[in-house]
């Protein structure tokens, strides 16, 4: 009863007497918001009404993109107003081709490209699904420089999915001088808070750019179709993969790996020192989380520039009229798929129990709309990545769900995406947030 008490307070903040909400100047500046006691309601709409359907659904998620617009991650950009063009180049000495694309936005032109590792033979009728993976192709790291594909690309490609490799700098700098060419496009303003766009936001333009290039006309040429994408990233990188899927509804599978806060962790849960039965993930039985969660403040403070302006001016994360489980919810849909990838052991930091609390929670949504079994959390037991037998378990996953291949052909056992780890082993410690969500 509080929460919908608050959200009827919010929407009287907000002065608009109906939604969809036009843009910033209906949202109040983050010192008038409210501070919320435990998560926000996902399926109550502003105004205190319940989202009873699925009818109601499209409503209410205008209704959160809107305030995760405004309040975290910024306004993603109308691409009406950009045009775009795009080749292809063979590239050899990185062991792929090249997509180049260009996108235009009056006198500003910005580049963007892409190593595309194609599988070997024909394309099938309709072209090859695709994973994309947040991962430059050309690096350094302990004095070595390391180029091409990455190895989860190659293995992809083995498996008949081409693998494309996306350098998320190429669209913005990984710090606060906005540079790069989402800012060349829509450059940060200092004043004007809808043109405060987070890092987070422009790397998840860049993966549209790429669908947008090959829906005009590079997958015809590479032998891709460009519907059927695979998006994932992983920390950083796995935050915005899970942005990118919330704000472009053409991604078919979104898959944020150890992205803790401000990715898929509960923004107002914390698992610092819990015990944990682990035997499940062939660790030990009483394994104890000792480090620290990322606080609220050092998104705010330090990596702010991961977020919108207004993001750093909140005073605290019981003060967001979001939480993750919406951010779940928004990438639901008709033919669209989740599957969140973590650690456990490796992710103390990143609140795996969290991650899992914002994947069931938002689940509601997939159950409104009658696509429950599309979305899925696989936790492995130690690794900061998207391991090998992840991405082994992805693929036979999207064989079987997004290609529509004969499940006894896969080996990877599927139903241990479930969160049996917290589901099962471990129900007795989960935080008191998890109860409207567990079911007998």
């Amino acid at each position: 009863m509080l929460r919908r008490v608050l959200a009827c307070a919010l929407i009287l903040a907000l002065a608009c007497a109906g939604l969809p909400f036009s843009g910033g100047a209906d949202m109040p500046d983050p010192a008038l918001l409210t501070e919320t006691d435990g998560i926000p309601d996902l399926m109550t709409f502003a105004d205190g009404t319940p989202v009873a359907s699925a009818k109601d659904w499209p409503r209410r998620r205008e209704e959160l993109l809107a305030l995760y617009s405004h309040y975290v991650y910024g306004y993603m950009p109308d691409p009406g107003g950009e045009t775009l063009a795009w080749s292809v180049a063979d590239a050899p000495e990185l062991g792929g081709k090249l997509l180049i694309v260009t996108v235009t936005v009056g006198e500003n032109t910005g580049e963007l490209s892409y190593l595309v590792t194609l599988p070997e033979g024909e394309a099938p009728e309709g072209g090859w699904p695709y994973f994309v993976e947040y991962m430059p192709w050309s690096y350094s790291w302990g004095g070595q420089t390391y180029s091409g594909p990455s190895q989860n690309c190659l293995y992809a490609a083995s498996r008949g999915y081409a693998g494309v490799n996306y350098d998320p700098s190429q669209a913005a700098a990984d710090n606060g001088m906005h540079f790069g060419a989402f800012y060349k496009l829509y450059r940060y303003d200092a004043v004007r808070r809808d043109d405060q766009r987070g890092v987070l936001l422009a790397w998840a333009w860049g993966v549209s750019k790429l669908i947008d290039a090959l829906e005009a006309g590079a997958g015809a040429e590479l032998g891709i179709d460009p519907s059927l994408s695979l998006v994932g990233g992983v920390s950083r990188w796995g935050k915005s993969a899970a942005v990118a899927g919330a704000y472009d509804p053409r991604i078919a599978v979104t898959i944020p790996a150890c992205s803790g806060l401000g990715g898929i962790a509960m923004f107002r849960t914390d698992n610092e020192g819990k015990t944990y039965d682990l035997t499940s993930l062939g660790g030990p039985a009483a394994w104890v989380n000792t480090s620290r969660n990322e606080p609220f403040s050092n998104l705010r403070d330090g990596e702010g520039y991961w977020f919108c302006g207004n993001f750093t001016r909140m005073r605290g994360a019981d003060w967001l009229p979001v939480d993750q489980h919406m951010l779940c919810a928004l990438i639901a849909g008709e033919g669209r798929h989740l599957i969140v990838v973590t650690g456990i052991t490796s992710e103390g930091w990143n609140n795996t129990e969290g991650q899992c609390l914002a994947w069931l929670a938002g689940k509601q949504t997939w159950d409104l709309l009658g696509i429950g079994d599309q979305t899925h959390i696989l936790i492995h037991l130690d690794g900061h990545a998207i391991l090998p037998s992840d991405m082994e378990l992805i693929l036979d996953y999207c064989d079987v769900n997004l290609l529509g291949r004969d499940p006894s052909a896969v080996t990877g056992d599927l139903s241990s995406m479930e969160g049996q780890l917290f589901l099962e082993e471990n129900r007795d410690v989960l935080d008191d947030a998890f109860a409207p969500y567990l079911g007998d």
